[in-house]
């Protein structure tokens, strides 16, 4: 066996990238590290009792693009292995998306994988990345701004994911395939350093190793060390009392006097509960930190991936924008109201309000209610008479009651005109309250639906 095979099987080995019966999907673009991954799997699934299978993906960026897809397929014909190809519009997403192109082959390429995953039930998918990419990485991640996480580089697996190529440098790949008779098809757009990774491999690495010569491998350890600080400071970070409740996270204002690595993970993983992490980077985390150290209530900065975080009284909000269905109005009536982008509203018709008070439920006089009142939302101009008296705009009757402002809009209220006669779970208007002289009321529940 050659020292290139026994060093990726005692990475493989070390990392339980495999099991029996796996079945791998491999991604094969037609270069040299990816066919000298297809081409070692290939040669050692039978012997460990795996099966394999080549998953390319034509990104439709250059003239050469289905010559490669070819290539790969004709290599996969000839040496009896599983192929299957998709193919994408790279430059048609990141105009859509407002995003480098780079970035949308990366996003596209991956659904394609998780697709293929589904589809073909594989159990593993294998990618090419070695030292160089692993390099490469560290350093863009640095460029970016990004804390320990991001320096620490790719991981050997992720998920599903594996890396057995992850500790094999450039060069002896290179040689695996020239030993082997491997051919590939290099990707001329490789050479194109207006793009980032490419700026970075064909530039600055060649420029740093003029002076030190094992740079790939000193930046690989620096990474190493990196994710082991990280690991550490990452146990430290404790979710206690961190909420999420649908699409919205909430962060006491007392997290925020933690010490900045710990504090910045917290973040970082509040984030991760809304799928929100990516693209989280320190600018980001500290847009948050100085909203909750010197912001007033109600204050509000947007931030990547569609959320925006809020302060609220004692805590930090953390919302993903979501688009909601056009409120319409309900007429009042007794029996259940299926109210949209809220729940249930139940009325109830008795002549027991002073049980159905002593419960704690919200009941109103029969004979008071307007025959016009309808159920909808807060609207401008609405005024609001609480009960005993005093009368104030409904907004100003949130903030006393130290409700949200997002929430402000998802509150149901019985309306005559501007005239809000209840507000769904907090309080009802002094126009329509029980009295000594009340016979008939109304009963009001509400169920609001997460």
């Amino acid at each position: 066996m050659e020292k290139f095979e026994e060093e990726v099987i005692r990475y493989m080995t070390q990392n339980k990238m495999l099991g029996a019966n796996d079945k791998i999907g491999v991604g094969v673009s037609g270069g040299a590290d990816s066919m000298a991954l297809l081409h070692f799997l290939n040669g050692i699934a039978a012997d460990i009792g795996v099966s394999i299978l080549a998953v390319h993906v034509n990104h439709n960026l250059r003239k050469a693009s289905k010559k490669e897809a070819a290539f790969v397929k004709r290599y996969c014909e000839t040496h009896n292995i599983p192929f299957v190809m998709q193919s994408v519009n790279v430059l048609q997403h990141s105009q859509e998306n407002k995003m480098s192109v780079e970035e949308s082959a990366r996003i596209l390429r991956y659904e394609v994988f998780e697709k293929m995953i589904k589809r073909h039930g594989l159990s593993k998918f294998a990618l090419a990345h070695h030292l160089n990419d692993q390099a490469e990485t560290i350093l863009l991640h640095l460029f970016r701004g990004c804390g320990l996480s991001g320096v620490s580089g790719m991981r050997a697996v992720r998920g599903i994911y594996i890396r057995p190529l992850l500790e094999i440098k450039k060069s002896d790949l290179i040689a695996y395939n020239y030993q082997n008779g491997i051919s590939n098809i290099e990707d001329e757009s490789n050479d194109d350093n207006g793009y980032n990774r490419n700026f970075i491999r064909n530039v600055v690495l060649p420029t740093l190793k003029e002076e030190w010569r094992g740079i790939e491998e000193s930046i690989v350890d620096f990474g190493k060390i990196a994710r082991a600080d990280d690991e550490y400071l990452d146990s430290l970070a404790d979710m206690t009392g961190i909420s999420r409740q649908g699409n919205i996270v909430r962060i006491p204002l007392n997290r925020f006097t933690f010490a900045a690595p710990v504090l910045m993970r917290i973040l970082l993983k509040s984030f991760g509960l809304l799928d929100a992490k990516k693209n989280m980077e320190k600018k980001h985390l500290d847009m948050v930190i100085n909203l909750a150290k010197k912001g007033i209530n109600g204050d509000k900065i947007d931030l990547p991936n569609k959320v925006y975080a809020t302060k609220e009284y004692e805590y930090i909000t953390i919302l993903k924008k979501e688009e909601f269905a056009e409120v319409i109005s309900y007429p009042f009536k007794v029996g259940k109201i299926a109210v949209a982008s809220f729940g249930t509203i139940t009325v109830t018709k008795t002549e027991a309000h002073k049980m159905a008070i002593e419960r704690g439920l919200q009941v109103i006089d029969a004979d008071k209610m307007p025959k016009k009142a309808r159920w909808r939302f807060m609207q401008r101009g609405d005024q609001f008479t609480k009960f005993g008296g005093g009368t104030k705009a409904l907004g100003a009757f949130f903030t006393d009651k130290k409700v949200p402002a997002r929430l402000r809009s998802t509150v149901p209220v019985l309306a005559n005109g501007n005239d809000i006669l209840v507000v769904g779970g907090i309080e009802i208007a002094d126009s329509v309250k029980c009295d000594r002289e009340t016979r008939d009321s109304f009963v009001i529940e509400f169920i609001r639906e997460d």
